[in-house]
């Protein structure tokens, strides 16, 4: 298929939505451990002053191991993406194992006089991480239960007057800030999947409308080369076959000759397009046919053909044929006229119903003073119906004759 030059510029955009929602993901975890970390350098500061270590060295031992694992973490967010989830997993393991272990090396006094004496904000920033990395309720779910339990553990260490409440308070914080981050990221990524999407479609409808332009071109130059074609034979053997078949002075002597030179003039009018959509198919070679039983008899058939379908059923065919073949010999016989013009189409605006016209310009008549005979009312119209098509008939007197026949397609 031949693709519109503005798709190069979309795709670009679609991939660049997508990388910056990694890099939004990744600049906001980076962001906010590196202000818990400050949190964190704070309260270590805090606590040195007021004398809330009663185990330095279990202290400095956690600090340490989170300091050396967000050593790790950091740069592997940074430079990873996604960011694989055994880091983030990792990452949810180290924070809850430090926020159960670090109370147990404060003083009682130290929840009394320093704001965020543990881990509480890393504890946060690893729910956050999880839930926009990840944008799954499960992992961050897991992740959030896993510091729960961290955090059960460290009221153990806790002094006595902190009570339940105040626990649930910071999970429930840590639970609402990391559903937040999660929802928003699944309607984010969900919104980037119907901008891939809709992206998808309008690349798929230009290179449909690129490729139906291009047949339409193709179909115009071809109509083009048959109308020079079509004016050769117009000007050389076609007007000499008129000629020949015609009762003139330059008319064959012998009917046998006359008669094949009608026919043959009657094959090059009807197999010569004047419409860029009128290829030759089943039906239109049908017509021809029925063109030539009539022009033997001195009638010149013009043919207009546009949009038919390739295929008919051999029944419908049939009824076409003899249906039309039936109108053009009532023209012949009592229109008073040697022209006449057979268009067959389909009508696209009426569920692609066929539609073949016979016309001319002869005597006509009244229907309401001249009932349809025979010919109209069982070679026409019966015909067409048992196919489940229709016929109808217009007519006025000096004004010709119009026969329609229809077939839902």
């Amino acid at each position: 298929m031949n693709a519109d030059p503005g798709d190069d510029a979309v795709l670009p955009r679609v991939v660049d939505l997508h990388q910056r929602i990694r890099a939004i993901t990744t600049g906001v975890i980076l962001l906010s451990r590196v202000g818990t970390l400050g949190m964190v350098v704070l309260s270590i500061v805090s606590l040195a002053r007021a004398s809330g270590f009663t185990d330095p060295t279990l202290a400095a031992a956690t600090y340490s191991v989170v300091a050396l694992w967000n050593v790790v973490f950091l740069p592997t967010v940074a430079v990873r993406a996604p960011i694989p989830r055994s880091v983030l997993a990792g990452d949810i393991a180290v924070t809850a194992v430090a926020v159960a272990v670090l109370p147990w090396g404060l003083s009682d006094a130290a929840f009394a006089t320093v704001a965020v004496p543990d881990f509480e904000p890393v504890a946060v920033s690893a729910a956050v991480a999880v839930a926009l990395a990840t944008a799954s309720w499960t992992g961050t779910v897991a992740g959030c239960l896993t510091l729960a339990i961290g955090f059960a553990v460290a009221e153990r260490a806790a002094p006595d007057d902190i009570d339940v409440t105040s626990v649930l308070n910071v999970i429930g914080w840590q639970v609402v800030t990391a559903a937040c981050c999660c929802l928003f990221m699944r309607r984010l990524r969900a919104l980037a999947a119907a901008v891939d999407v809709a992206t998808e479609q309008v690349i798929v409808a230009r290179e449909r409308l690129a490729a139906r332009r291009s047949q339409a071109e193709e179909r115009v130059r071809q109509f083009h080369e048959q109308v020079r074609r079509h004016r050769a034979l117009h000007d050389g053997p076609l007007r000499l076959l008129t000629a020949v078949a015609g009762p003139g002075p330059a008319g064959h002597p012998d009917p046998r000759v006359r008669q094949q030179a009608a026919i043959s003039a009657n094959v090059l009018r009807g197999a010569t397009p004047d419409h860029p959509d009128g290829t030759l198919t089943e039906l239109s070679l049908a017509l021809i046919e029925a063109g030539n039983d009539i022009a033997t008899a001195g009638l010149r058939v013009e043919y207009h053909f546009a949009n038919l379908p390739d295929t008919l059923p051999p029944e419908v065919l049939h009824a076409f044929r003899h249906a039309a073949g039936e109108a053009l010999a009532n023209v012949a016989h009592h229109a008073g006229t040697n022209r006449v013009r057979l268009t067959a189409l389909t009508d696209r605006q009426h569920s692609g119903t066929v539609t073949v016209a016979v016309v001319d310009q002869g005597n006509g008549f009244d229907p309401e003073q001249t009932p349809p005979g025979y010919g109209i009312r069982h070679s026409i119209t019966a015909r067409m119906t048992e196919v489940g098509g229709s016929a109808g008939v217009d007519s006025h007197p000096g004004q010709g004759t119009r026969v329609d026949l229809w077939w839902p397609a």
